[in-house]
């Protein structure tokens, strides 16, 4: 099995963020969400818009099926507040 290293280096997250929002603004908001609430990408892609409305994001993991509460960051409610401008709660990321 491979093990993926995380990005510890503040500058390489910032120009994979920079990348990221000139190619795809839908992979912008998926890394966005996974550096700031360390979800497995398999659990951010079953969130809906109205999932991340509050402060809060509760699920239960895929990998471990434990439940889980995690804090909406200030920063990635900003990204959301315009990523979400005109989609329905119960789209997918």
């Amino acid at each position: 099995m491979n093990f993926v290293q995380f990005i510890r280096n503040p500058e390489q997250i910032q120009q994979i963020k920079e990348y990221l929002k000139k190619k795809n603004a839908c992979n912008y908001i998926l890394f966005v969400m996974g550096i700031n609430t360390g979800l497995r990408i398999s659990d951010i892609l079953k969130l809906k818009v109205g999932d991340l409305k509050g402060n809060h994001i509760s699920m239960c993991e895929m990998k471990t099926g434990m439940q889980k509460r995690i804090q909406i960051t200030a920063v990635l409610k900003r990204e959301l507040r315009y990523f979400n401008e005109n989609r329905e709660d119960d789209s997918f990321y």
